[in-house]
C-alpha cells in the first residue's frame, strides 16, 4: 500500500509550504463549513486555484465540510458542494450524516471522507458509513493503532499522527457550544478545554499539579513511526489549519523524510536539528497518546506553545537582561522566559561589549533590553524561530522527453509525466540539411531547458535521420506548446461531474407523545415508578430493571447488548440496533438527517443545540412522521472523554475505584463555576456536565405546536420529591 501524507492549509503560503515539501495531499476549508472557522481559509476562487496548483504539482486536495449545518443553510451548503465539485476537488471531508447523504445521492462521483467528528470508533460504525456511500474513515483520535489495524474493511484508513489533542472525543464536546455560544460542531470550538480549573471533591478543593486539567500535550509519531509504515493504513495526517506556514515546512518535511526513509529502506531517523526545530515550532509537550498506548497524554501546568529550551538568565540589571545560550539565538526571534511566562521578540541583542549583534551561539552570553522589568533568573524558550520557507514553489515534475526528426516528415515531440502523454507534430517538415546539418546534441540542448515551467527533465531520447536541418524556433516553439499543453491537463485533472435528482425515502410509522426521563439513582426510579413514567432510560447496568432503557455509552468498543430497550448514543449501535430509540449525540440539525436517521429508529431525539427557530425549521420540512423527542430539563453532558481526572489525580494507582465513592467530583472554572464530573466505572472514561439546568417545560405547548412529539428529562441529584414536583409541571402540558 503506498501511504499518503496529509498536510492541514490554512492560507496560500501555507499551501506552498506543504507542496515544497513533500505532501501528497492537503485539507484546507473555505469561508463557511469548515471545522476552523477562525483559520484565514479560502474563498471559491482561492480554492479552484489551490486546486489546479494541487493537480498539477501531484497533490490532492480535500476540503472541510465538516460542521453540523442548520436547516436554513441547507440550500446554500449544497450550491457550495456543487461548486467544489465542478471545481474538480479530489474529495470533501463531511461531518453532518444529511448532508452527507444528499450530497451523495446527488453528486455520485464525488468522494466523502468521514471526519474524526463523526466519532468513528467501531467497525459497526465503519459498517454504517459505508453505506452512506463514505470512501474513507478518519478514525478517533482515542483509538490504538493496533485496534485500528485490526479492523478489517475495504474503506480507506486515516488516522492524525501529529498535532494538537481534543481531549473530548470529537464531535461530542458541547462545552464551547453552551458556555460561550461558540459551538465546536460549528468551527468555533473556545478551546474550554485549555482553560484553568480546580477539582473540587464534595465542597473541599484537590491539590493538583497545575491548573489545566483538560489540556492535552500534543501528538507526536515520530518514535513509531515505523509501525505506522506497517500497518494498513492509508492516510497519515498532521493537524494545524491555524498554525503558521513555517510549521507546516517543518511538520511536512520531517514525515515526508521518514515516509522516504522506509521506503528506501533505511533505518528511520530525525536529526537533532529537526527534532529541536519541531519543538520550537509549537509543542505543548509531547505525548504518542492513546495511538500508541501512552499513558501521559495530560499537561497540567500550561495549556500553550512550550518552545524550545535555549538557555537561562544569569544575571538582571535594570536595564539589561544576560542569558546564558545552550542553543544559538538569531535576532527577531520569539522568546519566553519562565516560570514568569513573559514573551518577547528579540529585536535588539547585544554582545558583552554592548555592541549590538544579528545572533548569539550557542556558549555565548548575550544581553537584552530588559524594557519587560525581569527580575529573576527565569530559564528561557524559543517560541518563535526565524524559519525561512520559500514564497513560491520550488518543486517540480520529471518529465521524459522523446524527439523523432525523420528527413520530409514533421517534427513529432513526445512528452510524459508519470501519467500523461502529450504528442504534437510541427507544420514544418524537417529538411535534409546541405550545409550545417543540427546534430542530436544541439537538439537535446534546446530541448533541456525549460525555463519557469513547473517541469524538470528526467531523460531525452532523440530518434533522427542524418545530415537533417530544422530552424532552433521551430524546435522551442513546439517544446513550448507541449509543456504548455501538459501543464494544463495535470492542472485540469477532474473526476467527470455528474449531478442526479435527489430522492428522499423516508421510514414511516405510527407517532405517540411519550415523556422520557433518564435517573441515575434508586430514588429517582423509585418516584418515576409511583408516577407511572413509562420510559425510565438508565446507563448504569446496576440500576437496570424489566421495560427499562438502557442507554449505550459512546465510548464502548464492544456493541454486544441482551437488553429490550435501548437507546443508541452513536452510528455503530444504529446500525446494529435498528428500531430503537436515538439520542442527541448523533447530532441531528436539519432534516435531512432526520429524514435519514428515520430509516433507522422510532425515535430520534434532535441535537440540544438546536434553538427554537431551527427546530421549527426543521419540523416545517420534516417529511416523516417517526417520533420526534428533544431535551426539556436537564444538565446537558458537555464533554466525554477516555482519560480520567480523578484516576490521574486522585489515584494513580492501576486498579482504581475513585468513581465508586460516593464523594461529588467537580471542575470549577475561573468564575466559580461548578461542572459535575461522572465516571464510568467500566471504562474510566469521564462526562462532564453543565453548570446550568437547561429548563424547557415552558416551552412544550410550543414544541408541541412545531411537530416535537416526545419529551426528554434528564435528572441528576434530584430527591424523590423534587422529581415528584417536576414531573407534576411536564405532565400540565403533556
Amino acid at each position: 500500500m503506498k501511504h499518503e501524507l496529509l498536510i492541514p492549509v490554512g492560507n496560500y503560503e501555507s499551501l506552498v509550504a506543504a507542496i515544497n515539501n513533500g505532501a501528497d495531499a492537503v485539507y484546507l476549508g473555505g469561508k463557511k463549513f469548515g471545522a476552523r472557522a477562525f483559520a484565514d481559509n479560502f474563498n471559491i476562487e482561492q480554492i479552484e486555484e489551490a486546486t489546479k496548483l494541487c493537480h498539477l504539482y501531484g497533490v490532492k486536495i480535500y476540503i472541510t465540510v465538516n460542521t453540523l449545518v442548520y436547516e436554513q443553510e441547507i440550500n446554500e451548503a449544497f450550491s457550495y458542494v456543487k461548486q467544489l465539485h465542478q471545481i474538480g476537488v479530489d474529495a470533501l471531508i463531511m461531518q453532518d450524516i444529511g448532508l452527507i447523504n444528499l450530497v451523495h445521492q446527488s453528486f455520485p462521483n464525488l468522494e466523502i471522507h468521514a471526519s474524526t467528528q463523526m466519532h468513528n470508533h467501531s467497525k459497526e460504525s465503519i459498517n454504517f458509513l459505508k453505506k452512506l456511500g463514505i470512501k474513507r474513515i478518519v478514525f478517533a483520535r482515542e483509538l490504538p493503532l493496533s485496534y485500528i489495524n485490526n479492523i478489517e474493511t475495504d474503506l480507506e484508513k486515516e488516522v492524525f499522527i501529529h498535532g494538537s489533542l481534543c481531549i473530548s472525543y470529537s464531535g461530542q464536546c458541547l462545552f464551547s457550544s453552551f458556555i460561550l455560544n461558540r459551538s465546536g460542531n460549528r468551527g468555533e470550538c473556545a478551546g474550554m478545554c485549555r482553560l484553568p480549573y480546580k477539582l473540587i471533591e464534595n465542597d473541599k478543593e484537590i491539590k493538583t499539579n497545575g491548573d489545566y486539567l483538560l489540556s492535552p500535550k500534543d501528538l507526536c509519531s515520530i518514535t513509531n513511526f515505523k509501525k505506522l509504515m506497517e500497518s494498513n493504513i492509508k492516510c497519515f495526517k498532521i493537524e494545524g489549519r491555524m498554525k503558521s506556514p513555517a510549521y507546516v515546512a517543518v511538520v511536512t518535511k520531517i514525515y515526508r523524510s521518514l515516509m522516504d526513509q522506509y521506503e528506501q529502506g533505511k533505518e528511520l531517523k530525525v536529526s537533532k536539528a529537526d527534532l529541536e526545530l519541531l519543538q520550537a515550532i509549537f509543542n505543548r509537550e509531547y505525548t504518542e497518546s492513546h495511538l500508541f498506548n501512552d499513558p501521559n497524554i495530560m499537561n497540567f501546568k500550561a495549556p500553550n506553545h512550550q518552545g524550545l529550551w535555549i538557555g537561562k538568565v544569569t544575571n538582571v540589571t535594570k536595564n539589561k537582561i544576560a542569558i546564558k545560550l545552550e542553543h544559538d539565538l538569531k535576532q527577531f526571534e520569539g522568546i519566553r522566559f519562565m516560570p514568569n511566562n513573559i514573551g518577547i521578540t528579540t529585536n535588539f541583542l547585544y554582545d558583552k561589549n554592548n555592541n549590538l549583534v544579528n545572533r548569539g551561539k550557542k556558549g555565548e552570553v548575550i544581553y537584552l533590553d530588559n524594557f519587560i522589568h525581569l527580575k529573576e533568573l527565569n530559564d528561557v524558550y524559543l517560541t518563535n524561530p526565524l524559519i525561512e520557507i520559500e514564497k513560491n514553489i520550488c518543486k517540480k515534475i520529471p518529465i521524459d522527453i522523446t524527439i523523432k526528426a525523420q528527413i520530409s516528415k514533421p517534427l513529432e515531440i513526445i512528452v510524459k509525466d508519470n501519467e500523461n502523454q502529450i504528442i504534437l507534430n510541427s507544420t514544418q517538415v524537417v529538411e535534409k540539411s546541405h550545409n550545417a546539418p543540427l546534430l542530436k546534441e544541439r537538439i537535446a540542448e534546446a530541448f533541456s531547458k525549460v525555463g519557469n515551467s513547473p517541469f524538470k527533465i528526467a531523460s531525452i531520447k532523440i530518434v533522427s535521420d542524418d545530415n537533417i536541418f530544422i530552424p532552433l524556433k521551430v524546435l522551442n516553439e513546439l517544446k513550448r506548446k507541449a509543456l504548455l499543453e501538459l501543464q494544463n491537463l495535470r492542472e485540469n485533472k477532474k473526476t467527470p461531474y455528474i449531478e442526479i435528482p435527489f430522492i428522499d425515502t423516508v421510514k414511516r410509522q405510527k407517532v405517540t407523545t411519550e415523556l422520557n426521563v433518564l435517573a441515575r439513582t434508586s430514588e429517582q426510579i423509585k418516584a418515576l415508578q409511583d408516577l407511572n413514567v413509562k420510559n425510565i432510560i438508565v446507563n448504569n447496568k446496576k440500576l437496570m430493571q424489566d421495560n427499562f432503557i438502557y442507554r449505550i455509552p459512546r465510548d464502548n468498543l464492544n456493541h454486544n447488548y441482551s437488553y429490550s430497550h435501548l437507546l443508541v448514543t452513536d452510528y455503530a449501535s444504529l446500525d446494529k440496533y435498528p428500531n430503537e430509540r436515538s439520542d442527541y449525540f448523533l447530532n441531528i440539525t436539519n432534516h435531512y438527517s432526520l429524514n435519514y436517521i428515520s430509516n433507522y429508529t422510532k425515535e430520534i431525539c434532535l441535537s440540544p443545540e438546536n434553538n427554537l427557530d431551527n427546530l421549527k425549521d426543521i419540523m416545517d420540512n420534516y417529511s416523516a412522521n417517526i417520533n420526534v423527542e428533544f431535551l426539556i430539563y436537564g444538565n446537558i453532558e458537555l464533554m466525554i472523554m477516555k482519560y480520567c481526572p480523578l484516576k490521574e489525580i486522585l489515584n494513580t494507582e492501576k486498579i482504581c475505584h475513585v468513581c465508586q465513592n460516593n464523594n461529588r467530583y467537580y471542575l470549577k472554572d475561573r468564575n466559580n463555576k461548578l461542572y459535575r464530573i461522572i465516571n464510568n466505572e467500566n471504562f474510566h472514561s469521564t462526562t462532564i456536565l453543565n453548570t446550568n439546568k437547561t429548563d424547557l417545560i415552558d416551552k412544550i405547548s410550543y414544541l408541541k405546536e412545531i411537530g416535537i412529539t416526545n419529551f426528554r428529562i434528564e435528572l441528576l441529584d434530584e430527591s424523590y420529591e423534587e422529581v415528584k414536583k417536576l414531573i407534576e409541571r411536564v405532565k400540565k402540558y403533556i
